[in-house]
């Protein structure tokens, strides 16, 4: 998963399209200009899986594929039980 590209051209407000691009990664590209932008603060959660499973309309497997990319390019943390937390910027 580490060779994974995070593409470019989406926001965050992007929708998801099914396209050349992976749903995970242009999920991912819209949760990083989320962060980015300041929609989710340090040390907060994003919104749970079930919240991010409606609001996408993926499957949950999808979303901890994209979380997991995210926490191993250290934008956030998966705490089992509790959510996934931003990091801080370095």
């Amino acid at each position: 998963m580490g060779e994974a590209s995070i593409p470019s051209g989406y926001g965050p407000e992007s929708e998801l399209v099914s396209g050349p691009d992976p749903v995970w990664l242009q999920l991912a590209a819209v949760l990083i200009a989320r962060i980015e932008r300041g929609d989710y603060r340090v040390h907060s959660p994003i919104p749970s899986l079930a919240q991010l499973e409606q609001e996408f309309g993926v499957a949950r497997g999808t979303i901890r594929k994209t979380t997991a990319l995210l926490a191993e390019r250290g934008y956030v943390r998966i705490v089992n039980g509790k959510g996934v937390y931003v990091l801080p910027s370095e």
